[in-house]
């Protein structure tokens, strides 16, 4: 639509400072070719986005064809359910119904029910979708919500408790707090390739937090889990405060619209530009977990053995479709044979000779996706050494080592290099410089994970303090997951914000800060008021000086010192200030 505008409405050409290098492209009423409509949106896409409103608005004016576009688009995007669902949720917050903790804490344990009793249906669900095997999909998905759910109602009373902080000098006496509080209507987009996980762990961190909730699941990818999920939400969960939907592309666009409180986006980095977007439209704050290439670093010092069996699990797991799964390898020259011998080695062991008939061998999620992944195979199948099967039909394509050796050239100008893999392809080249390899994961977008496998401290060390990833594992891959007790999340293009745990619960929550001073008069001090005299101005600058925190300390307990001996003078207005101050700290 962009690039259809730009090339029809004369405001446009007075746009942008390359207007005289398109004008042949502006005047003519339909493109020449596909690239000068690449040049065209390249052109639109330098504007802001309230400068292409104002140019479109008057482009519908002036063009019907324009205008009939404009009404094609905004019709085709419109849900009527999503609007009343909306409405709904933000109610429901203000009636304060989801700020109870013994809501929060039925809902959670309805959720963990949910999880138990539906596991079954859950986990066929995703054998459906994916060709997942049952214990995979519980372990990797249920599982690991189950956890994340029974920690929540573990530490709710701790984590929704204010954190008492400290209090300058100029505010004491006081007490200063930070109170955690929920957002309010909230909406989670749900990922296709772990549906159950990266669905339902968000939901009850939002939960835990207070907030009213729209879940959408990706019905139009993996519609089996998804539907699962609708139905089982639904005979579990509070319907006032908590509503879970399907659909695809269409639903997507419908919720952007609406205001939300907090948007939770799981996904690809394009798709989450464009969540990024619509949440500026109303200033709602985001949280974006997003993917990348994570790299792999297989070092001369490395257990060849366990290295190789941790990579092919956790690329191979659900047939590569794992935001944290290693995406290539650079392993030592040195070490290089032994350790693809032990790579394909590992691979049969995990799915025997043919991994097609192996049911703990996944699938890819579309036919679409996999005519993706095998445009990447087929650009390099020279460098296959081991797999390289594709059943489109079947959306299989098997476990895949393209092996670069030392041609750095060809690897990094490769398509597979170019973009996140998220399929069974592993490229693997060789090193012998370490530096180059950091200095390559440096000029990339940051990684969502990175991987190391060492036993040398220096060269441990190294990598982590040159490189800058979301996370960062030492001889193992994938496994920070399963701690609840570290943030997972992205960094630059890999992601915005973090969950997991207490983090969860702070993902959808705001940090209030709460400060509580008494209102006795003899505790008043003057010098805050104008009109400020010379006395005032030199005493507020003491008190104002910046100092070591020793000494910030010492004049503190000074002041309350000083304050405890004048009011000794008055012991009865004494114990009316001094049981206001105990009233202040506990919070009475």
């Amino acid at each position: 639509l962009k690039a259809h505008i730009s090339i029809r409405h004369p405001i446009i050409r007075k746009q942008g400072r390359q207007r005289f290098r398109y004008a042949h492209i502006m005047s003519s009423k339909k493109p020449t070719n596909p690239a000068d409509r690449a040049e065209a949106q390249k052109l639109v896409s330098g504007l802001l986005t309230l400068d292409a409103r104002k140019i479109l608005a008057e482009a519908t004016l002036k063009y019907p064809e324009v205008k009939r576009t404009v009404e094609a688009k905004v019709i085709s995007s419109e849900v009527p359910e999503v609007n009343m669902v909306n409405s709904r949720m933000h109610q429901t917050f203000k009636a304060g119904v989801t700020r109870d903790l013994r809501w929060r804490r039925q809902q959670l344990t309805a959720l963990l029910k949910m999880l138990r009793e539906g596991r079954e249906v859950l986990c066929g669900g995703l054998k459906k979708d994916l060709n997942r095997s049952a214990a995979e999909g519980y372990f990797l998905e249920v599982n690991l919500v189950e956890h994340g759910v029974q920690q929540c109602l573990d530490k709710l009373s701790e984590w929704t408790q204010p954190s008492v902080v400290g209090t300058n000098l100029v505010n004491l006496p006081g007490s200063s707090s930070i109170q955690p509080d929920p957002l309010g209507a909230v909406l989670i987009l749900g990922c296709w390739n772990y549906p159950v996980q990266l669905s339902l762990l968000p939901l009850a961190g939002a939960i835990a937090a207070g907030n009213s909730v729209v879940l959408k699941m990706p019905t139009d990818v993996v519609p089996h889990t998804s539907a699962a999920v609708i139905k089982l939400a639904a005979q579990y969960l509070d319907k006032r405060a908590i509503h879970v939907m399907g659909g695809g592309v269409k639903e997507n666009q419908a919720l952007l619209k609406q205001r939300w409180d907090k948007i939770f986006f799981t996904g690809s980095d394009f798709v989450g530009k464009i969540v990024y977007q619509a949440a500026a439209e109303h200033l709602c704050p985001v949280t974006l977990e997003m993917g990348g290439k994570c790299p792999t670093i297989v070092a001369p010092s490395s257990n060849i053995q366990i290295a190789a069996k941790r990579i092919a699990w956790g690329k191979w797991m659900n047939a590569g479709q794992t935001c944290v799964a290693p995406d290539h390898i650079f392993v030592h020259e040195s070490i290089a044979d032994h350790f693809l011998e032990m790579l394909e080695r590992t691979v049969k062991d995990f799915y025997g000779k043919n991994p097609k008939e192996s049911k703990f061998f996944c699938r890819l999620a579309t036919e679409r996706h996999t005519n993706r992944v095998k445009g990447l195979l087929d650009e390099h199948s020279d460098k296959v050494i081991f797999g390289g099967e594709v059943d489109v039909k079947s959306k299989y394509i098997a476990p895949t080592v393209m092996y670069f050796k030392d041609d750095w050239k060809t690897f990094t100008k490769s398509k597979i290099m170019g973009q996140e893999i998220f399929g069974p392809l592993l490229p693997v080249v060789k090193y012998n410089d370490q530096q180059k390899v950091i200095d390559y994961i440096n000029a990339g977008e940051k990684p969502l994970s990175l991987y190391i496998f060492s036993n040398n401290k220096s060269e441990i060390k190294s990598v982590m303090t040159k490189t800058s990833s979301g996370a960062a594992l030492v001889n193992d891959v994938a496994m920070h997951l399963s701690n609840e007790e570290l943030p997972f999340g992205g960094v630059g293009h890999s992601g915005i914000g973090a969950y997991h745990g207490k983090f969860s619960f702070d993902c959808f929550s705001h940090k209030k800060a709460v400060l509580k001073r008494p209102d006795a008069s003899i505790l008043d001090i003057p010098a805050r008021y104008p009109p400020y005299s010379n006395w005032k101005v030199s005493l507020l600058g003491f008190v104002q000086t910046v100092r070591p925190a020793w000494q910030m300390n010492l004049l503190k307990y000074s002041a309350l010192f000083f304050l405890a001996a004048l009011l000794a003078r008055n012991r009865r207005r004494a114990a009316q200030i001094l049981h206001s101050l105990i009233d202040l700290v506990l919070g009475v």
